[in-house]
């Protein structure tokens, strides 16, 4: 099985599916991140590039990822990039890869770069339906982003309602090591890329589904065996 994991930036394939996808991996699983904005110019106390991209190989390395694919869009301006130009990338990646699953993020986030790769994603995900070439795909989920999806305000979009939780018991401590990897990302409580809030969140969804700790996706699309 592989599981493609389309995110805006550097550190939020660990923030939105680190333990899951170490899980994953354990169960002979892979799991392959794309990152769209690879650089993170716009990034607030940010490292140098070389030291991200150390900082980001180390970090998937420790989950046992493959190494990312960086895309060179711009940080926080993708909103400026025409919609068929993320479409047409992330569609390269499908056809590379023949993905089983898909996960991204949700188009409700508060980050604007996340909104358009969710909604760019979307139409990517349905090549296999218009190529006889590309393998059927079997789902593709919504995940959270803390400081994003939680900070998104009441709009026209639905918010993220998860509807499936992943026990993530025995790698959330794995995600928080890959966290700090990222210099300069984890914050102090009570900020949400706190270990505090982190944690507690993982608390929280492994209450709401009978677990120590857990990590919530939003299921999009679903072949049904």
């Amino acid at each position: 099985m592989l599981n493609l994991i389309v995110v805006a930036h550097p550190d939020d394939e660990v923030l939105g599916f680190g333990g899951t996808g170490a899980k994953l991996v354990k169960q002979g699983e892979i799991v392959q991140p794309i990152i769209l904005c690879g650089n993170v110019e716009e990034r607030s106390n940010k490292v140098s590039s070389d030291d991200l991209y150390n900082n980001m190989i180390e970090a998937n390395q420790l989950l046992g990822f493959n190494k990312p694919v960086l895309g060179d869009f711009p940080n926080i301006r993708m909103n400026t990039v025409d919609h068929i130009e993320i479409v047409n990338f992330i569609e390269q990646q499908v056809l590379k890869f023949q993905p089983n699953r898909i996960f991204t993020h949700h188009p409700a986030d508060l980050n604007d770069d996340h909104v358009q790769i969710a909604m760019a994603c979307l139409p990517a995900s349905r090549l296999f339906q218009r190529r006889s070439d590309i393998k059927p795909l079997e789902a593709i989920y919504f995940m959270e982003i803390l400081s994003s999806t939680d900070w998104s305000f009441p709009s026209v979009k639905e918010k993220f309602e998860p509807d499936m939780f992943v026990d993530i018991s025995e790698t959330l401590q794995l995600k928080l090591q890959a966290l700090s990897k990222y210099k300069k990302v984890m914050r102090p409580a009570p900020h949400p890329r706190s270990i505090e809030v982190l944690t507690g969140h993982a608390s929280s969804r492994g209450g709401q589904s009978g677990y120590r700790y857990a990590e919530a996706f939003q299921m999009v699309f679903k072949r049904e065996l």
